[in-house]
């Protein structure tokens, strides 16, 4: 059965997946925004084989760097856009803060809408391209969860004042997901207090 652990980072706040089974040693990584309480958290007899961002911005990727460095085999899974953010300080807004984050390797896959993930036996992840808060952004989605990053943080409004920001499409995006989430558990890239908080 597949469980899920959510880690509160310090970069922001910005929340990460742990999704695993306890009878497999592989597990996989929903953002990755602060690599030192994921490291912290992630139990001892778990390697983490792949990666997927819900979008380029630095709160949910700083981590990669040190991520990478510990699972030298782990995938990391994003979109066009988000494959180009990772190697960009600007376009991952690092640049305008004190994180900055560069990373480019062949480990970066780029997955779009549509496309089906086995992550154990019988056990699938699915892409939804939602974007609107970043044109980087993805939605994940198992039989029981759905993973929004900043595409849907309940109880808070999507930003899109960001550079690549687009309002229109962040209430296509919305719409979509919020179809999708009334049979699943959301998992979003912030909570809402500490989301409220930030802005």
């Amino acid at each position: 059965m597949l469980q899920i652990k959510k880690i509160i980072g310090h970069v922001l706040s910005s929340n990460s997946y742990l999704l695993f089974r306890k009878d497999v040693t592989d597990c996989y990584l929903i953002d990755a925004g602060d690599a030192n309480q994921i490291l912290n958290e992630l139990p001892d007899y778990l390697g983490i084989k792949g990666i997927f961002l819900t979008h380029g911005h630095f709160d949910h990727v700083s981590g990669i760097k040190k991520l990478i460095n510990c699972f030298p085999d782990c995938k990391i899974y994003t979109s066009k856009y988000g494959k180009e953010a990772l190697g960009d300080t600007k376009k991952n807004l690092s640049a305008y803060h004190d994180l900055p984050v560069s990373y480019i390797g062949d480990n970066v896959i780029i997955i779009s809408e549509g496309e089906r993930i086995e992550l154990f036996d019988d056990t699938f992840i699915n892409i939804l391209e939602t974007p609107g808060h970043c044109q980087s952004c993805l939605t994940y989605y198992t039989n029981h969860h759905i993973f929004t990053g900043d595409s849907y943080i309940p109880g808070a409004k999507v930003v899109t004042t960001l550079p690549k920001g687009n309002k229109t499409q962040a209430n296509i995006s919305l719409q979509r997901i919020l179809e999708l989430s009334k049979d699943r558990i959301i998992c979003a890239g912030h909570d809402t207090d500490k989301w409220v908080s930030i802005l």
